[in-house]
């Protein structure tokens, strides 16, 4: 019988090394209104590296918009530049008035900022009747 010393066995080498993993800490889930649009959510590692670019891959990629702030997919912050634009609209139909009693051209212009300033508040009231409805349906 040979003599097997069990002082140089070591459980983390071979096999045990590739799939034990250390936890470097606990991740948090985001904040509810911070969280990333799902389609920039993180890939498993294996389909990462497993993943070849197909002709729908290249077709989805040419047809996506491209966006210049894609912080504007997080519904918190579209909701605030929403709230910014309605802001300023109301404010340069505000200061369109006054100049619509001098000239036709005047006018036209402040016809269109008070119909987009109406449009934009009937969107807000929309999505916050949306918000509504889906607490409500939350709450049970």
């Amino acid at each position: 019988m040979s003599n097997v010393s069990l002082g140089h066995l070591a459980f983390d080498r071979g096999i045990d090394s590739i799939t034990y993993a250390r936890q470097e800490g606990l991740q948090a889930l985001p904040e509810r209104e911070e969280a990333p649009p799902p389609d920039l959510g993180t890939r498993p590692q294996v389909e990462t590296l497993l993943s070849l670019l197909t002709l729908d891959d290249a077709l989805e990629s040419a047809i996506r918009p491209q966006l210049e702030n894609r912080d504007l997919m997080v519904p918190a912050r579209f909701r605030q530049a929403l709230e910014d634009a309605l802001a300023r609209l109301t404010d340069a139909a505000e200061q369109a008035q006054p100049a619509a009693a001098g000239g036709d051209n005047a006018g036209e212009g402040a016809r269109v900022l008070n119909r987009a300033v109406r449009l934009l508040k009937e969107e807000c009231g929309l999505r916050d009747l949306l918000q509504m409805y889906r607490s409500a349906l939350y709450q049970g």
